[in-house]
């Protein structure tokens, strides 16, 4: 009985050092260094400036997600926009050809990763048109892999999101279509597409069946951008030399998961890029919804004319850089 006992009291005492440690070390003020999170940069400072991102215990954060072809880097100025308005930010990273599905698993893992540090302080997700999906899909409810979100207050934005599918890659998912075609639809579409050609299509059950939201997550809001007669690049006389049309509204409403009490959505006259900044520009018209709908603080009254030219100023700086 003599064994038993001294293991049963070992086994007690070394779980209670292990939680002390763990209160401790979130309890505490100390910084805690990003990289020491996440050595394989899953979420990584939305710049590549050298430096360490440290973050602050029991504040909140931002954490953005880019979309298809894009980076953390095309958001380095937005976050330097939070910066300066006192709010933590970082980027999650991730391969853009990859399973959704997959992907979305692995922004679940790092929100529980980051959760911890936050504390009781909300994090607030944005996720920009493919990263919309994703974003979107780690914070369903009953997910079938069983990957649950630990952290009790989150609110999530998607902006210029293919909710509703994406209707370029509709001939992706038709099964006769693939099947007729001996496999050569599934490898162009791979070839374009990568892993996700299967759940991109609005027909797919990744889209028609996007589930209800997990119970941590307070609100949801839909960002839809009217892209008709937008420009992306213009020559020097002012004649447009590339659209900024990426996704119709059509393709960005997707009714059940505008049905939920918890889901804002609104209309926005914005390109694909514009909306976000092209990191020359600031992005002024998704700033105003921020703010306007809480994700994003607005300047103190004293600061609040000033507030517009530091973003400016953020813009050219981030120009010179490029």
């Amino acid at each position: 009985m003599f064994i038993p006992s001294l293991l049963g009291r070992s086994i007690a005492l070394v779980t209670m050092l292990v939680v002390f440690n763990v209160q401790y070390s979130f309890a505490s003020t100390d910084k805690v260094a990003l990289s020491s999170l996440f050595p394989n940069q899953e979420v990584k400072r939305c710049d590549s400036q050298p430096g360490e991102l440290l973050l602050e215990p029991n504040q909140p954060l931002v954490l953005i997600v880019h979309g298809c072809r894009s980076s953390a880097g095309q958001f380095k100025a937005l976050s330097k926009v939070y910066e300066h308005l006192g709010e933590q930010s970082a980027c999650f990273e991730y391969k853009d050809r990859s399973s959704l599905d997959k992907v979305s698993g692995q922004l679940i893992d790092a929100i529980n990763t980051l959760s911890p540090i936050v504390g009781e302080e909300r994090i607030v997700v944005l996720g920009h048109s493919q990263g919309g999906l994703v974003t979107r899909r780690a914070h369903m409810a009953d997910r079938v892999d069983r990957k649950t979100l630990t952290h009790s207050m989150i609110d999530i934005a998607t902006i210029s999101t293919p909710l509703n599918g994406i209707n370029a890659a509709s001939h992706c998912g038709l099964d006769w279509l693939r099947v007729a075609s001996l496999g050569l639809v599934d490898a162009i579409c791979y070839l374009i597409s990568g892993s996700k050609y299967l759940e991109i299509p609005p027909q797919s059950d990744f889209i028609s069946q996007p589930g209800q939201l997990a119970t941590p997550v307070a609100s949801h809001l839909i960002i839809k951008t009217n892209e008709i007669n937008t420009c992306r690049v213009q020559s020097q006389s002012g004649t447009c030399q590339q659209d900024d049309y990426v996704f119709s509204i059509e393709e960005q409403t997707q009714a059940q998961i505008e049905k939920s009490v918890l889901s804002t959505a609104l209309v926005v006259d914005a390109g694909h890029v514009e909306i976000v900044g092209n990191e020359i520009t600031p992005p002024w018209k998704l700033i105003h919804v921020l703010q306007d709908n809480g994700l994003m603080k607005y300047p103190d009254g004293s600061e609040s004319e000033s507030f517009v030219q530091v973003v400016n100023q953020i813009y050219q700086k981030n120009n010179l850089l490029m």
